[in-house]
C-alpha cells in the first residue's frame, strides 16, 4: 500500500480542462478529475481542485478532513513574495504533521519547523497562463489566465522563517 497526503496528485488524474470553482468564487480554473488512489501518487504536485479546497476549508493536506483552531498546524514552507510571506500549504492536525515527518521524505529534518499556524491569513488566487502553461497542460488559456493554486498569505512581518 502506497501512502500519499490527501491532497497529492495521482497519474489517473493528469488530465486538465478549465472549469468554474467553487474554491476560487467561481472564477475559472484548472481541474481535474478526482481519481485518489489510481494510478502513481505525483508527490510534488498536488491534485489542483484538492488544494484549493484544502486552502478554502482550511483542511489538513495529510488526512483532507478540516482542522479547528487550536488545532491547525504548519511547516513554514512558502516564499516571500512583495512584501508577503506565501504558502500553497493548508495546515495540517498535529497528529498528521507527526505522521508526516515520520514517513515524508521531503519534511524529514523539519521537526523544529512545526509549529501552530500564524493567524491574520489572506488567501489569495494564483493565476495561470501564457504559452508555457499552455504547452505544460495542453490547453488554450484566455487572456486574463485561470486560477491554478490557493496561496495563504500574511505580512512577511507577522512571520517568523526559519533559516535553512
Amino acid at each position: 500500500m502506497i501512502i500519499a497526503p490527501w491532497n497529492a496528485s495521482w497519474s489517473a488524474e493528469d488530465v486538465y480542462e478549465i472549469r468554474p470553482c467553487r474554491y476560487a468564487n467561481g472564477f475559472p480554473a484548472l481541474w481535474s478529475p478526482h481519481k485518489p488512489g489510481e494510478g502513481r501518487p505525483i508527490f510534488a504536485k498536488p491534485h489542483m481542485v484538492r488544494q484549493r479546497k484544502s486552502i478554502a476549508e482550511l483542511r489538513c493536506t495529510v488526512c483532507g478532513e478540516r482542522t479547528q483552531p487550536g488545532d491547525q498546524w504548519w511547516f513554514k514552507l512558502g516564499n516571500v513574495q512583495e512584501g508577503w510571506f506565501m504558502t500553497t500549504e493548508a495546515p495540517v492536525h498535529h497528529a498528521c504533521a507527526v505522521r508526516a515527518l515520520a514517513v515524508c521524505p521531503h519534511l524529514r529534518g523539519r521537526e523544529a519547523d512545526l509549529e501552530p499556524m500564524p493567524r491574520g491569513f489572506s488567501i489569495l488566487r494564483s493565476m495561470v497562463g501564457g504559452t508555457v502553461s499552455e504547452r505544460d497542460f495542453g490547453l488554450r488559456f484566455p487572456p486574463q489566465g485561470v486560477v491554478g493554486h490557493l496561496k495563504i498569505a500574511w505580512p512577511e512581518k507577522l512571520v517568523r522563517r526559519v533559516a535553512r
